[in-house]
């Protein structure tokens, strides 16, 4: 197995001996009576810029993390899957994996999914890989240190690691992109119509670097981050959960609504398949820019109703319903299609010139003269690496403006965040869906124990009355992680 390139398999690597394994194979031991047969670790991740844009068919740059999904494994002779949890809040769940291949996967009472949901999601994929074929049962014991409901991507990396486990039970073999691939629609199964960074990033990660993953077909390319930049994630204590609300599934819809107005009302055809803004730019053959200015003119309104979007798209209000909405946003009477598309589009430029200042950074940072765009000539290291770290940081700062006000997905915890952020002169940005989690900040390293202190103190202490000590879990500095492994 090869541990690089985007069609290699998952790495398969020994055993390391930590405390956490030793842990986790001693609780294994105590619940199932027997030791793992094999481990599974798929990573959360950090998306440094391109957010809500992903499943709009443009490039995202996001890194994987330190903290992970940890699953100890072990075959069954029976067609059982026997799941546990090393944290005692969740519970136990063992399930008939045959009657399951043909149910539901269901919400509680109140419609946010049970933890064990996301492994179901997770098997529920492999299976269908699989024709149903299938082998060996599975036991199952679940350890996470990615904070729940943070926009870290642990829910994608719980799917990820259930399916990742199961397949290799079973000795299937998939690379790197089909698993990914996998996992992604895997996930839709909890209702969430994501784009599949989450899932892409966790297989397709590099050490060292931040990855910059693009769609149809879905490939990633290594990114070199600046050397002298280091990227602190603070939580908001603000937990989302987005396959608890329709709030994610809504800013979906409106930007598939406001693509097909768009090929529409520029003379394109418009037929029943689902289209991303992406496809409406490939079809109406226009720039990045040229499309925000077709939002002006052709989505002038900030809001439109249910009759009129129907009307623009010359359909029945039970066609949109039918074609077009899901389950959980077809009682929506209104949409905002101008502020979605102009958040999409803005932020896909956003991503490529993040990329650019990277690649400018690693390219021209040993003797320090560029021409800026400006057409100024940096010759000095320091005034070059400034350079670099105030673009990509001003590109942060403005998506999460764009996030706040266009696509309304912030919070006032992390808006907080940000404002503090400011006093140092840090930029930063809300990452992941939004409506809480974390935010993600571009900080100098020599500035970093600084910051984290001026977090702690400012937002953690004062604003949320924890105890300073405790605060350390909330907010770290990261540096890119590699993606998905096998320990045998």
């Amino acid at each position: 197995m090869s541990a690089n390139g985007n069609t290699d398999t998952v790495p398969i690597r020994t055993i390391p001996s930590t405390d956490r394994i030793e842990n986790l194979t001693r609780r294994f031991h105590d619940e199932f009576g027997s030791k793992p047969s094999f481990y599974v670790r798929v990573p959360g991740r950090v998306n440094l810029i391109g957010e809500h844009i992903d499943y709009c068919g443009y490039p995202v740059l996001p890194m994987a993390l330190e903290q992970d999904i940890l699953v100890a494994a072990c075959l069954t002779s029976d067609s059982k899957l026997y799941l546990r949890n090393i944290n005692s809040k969740y519970n136990n769940f063992d399930v008939e994996i045959t009657k399951f291949a043909d149910m539901d996967i269901q919400p509680d009472s109140n419609g946010k999914p049970f933890w064990y949901n996301y492994v179901l999601c997770g098997l529920k994929g492999a299976l269908e890989y699989l024709n149903n074929d299938f082998k060996n049962g599975l036991k199952l014991l679940v350890d996470g240190n990615i904070p729940p409901a943070s926009g870290l991507s642990s829910s994608s990396a719980l799917v990820s690691a259930a399916c990742l486990a199961f397949l290799y039970a079973q000795n299937a073999t998939l690379n790197k992109i089909e698993i990914a691939t996998l996992c992604a629609k895997s996930e839709r199964y909890i209702g969430t119509q994501g784009g599949g960074m989450d899932q892409a990033i966790a297989f397709l990660a590099e050490k060292y670097s931040a990855q910059y993953i693009t769609w149809q077909p879905l490939n990633a390319t290594a990114v070199a981050l600046p050397e002298e930049a280091s990227f602190v994630v603070a939580h908001s204590l603000a937990e989302a959960n987005k396959a608890a609300t329709n709030d994610y599934n809504r800013r979906v819809i409106e930007c598939r609504l406001a693509a097909k107005v768009l090929i529409k009302a520029s003379g394109g055809l418009v037929n029943q398949k689902i289209v991303t803004l992406s496809h409406a730019q490939k079809i109406l053959n226009k720039t990045l820019v040229e499309m925000i200015d077709l939002v002006n003119e052709y989505l002038p309104k900030e809001m439109y109703t249910k009759p009129e979007v129907c009307n623009k798209l010359d359909i029945t209000e039970n066609e949109m319903d039918t074609l077009y909405l899901t389950p959980n946003t077809r009682h929506l009477k209104e949409f905002k299609l101008k502020q979605r598309a102009l958040h999409v589009f803005s932020e896909a430029l956003r991503v490529e010139d993040f990329r650019k200042a990277c690649t400018q950074s690693t390219s021209n940072g040993s003797n320090g003269h560029i021409n800026g765009s400006n057409g100024v000539t940096v010759k000095s290291d320091s005034e070059f690496v400034d350079k670099i770290l105030l673009t990509l940081g001003e590109l942060m700062s403005s998506s999460h403006e764009s996030l706040q006000t266009l696509y309304e997905c912030s919070h006032e915890n992390l808006d907080r965040l940000v404002d503090i952020s400011k006093k140092m002169n840090v930029h930063c940005r809300l990452t992941g869906a939004g409506w809480g989690g974390c935010v993600v900040a571009l900080c100098p390293k020599d500035k970093v124990d600084e910051y984290i202190q001026m977090l702690t103190d400012e937002f953690y202490v004062k604003h949320c009355e924890i105890e300073k000590s405790k605060a350390s879990v909330y907010v770290f500095a990261t540096t890119p992680n590699c993606g998905a492994l096998i320990y045998i």
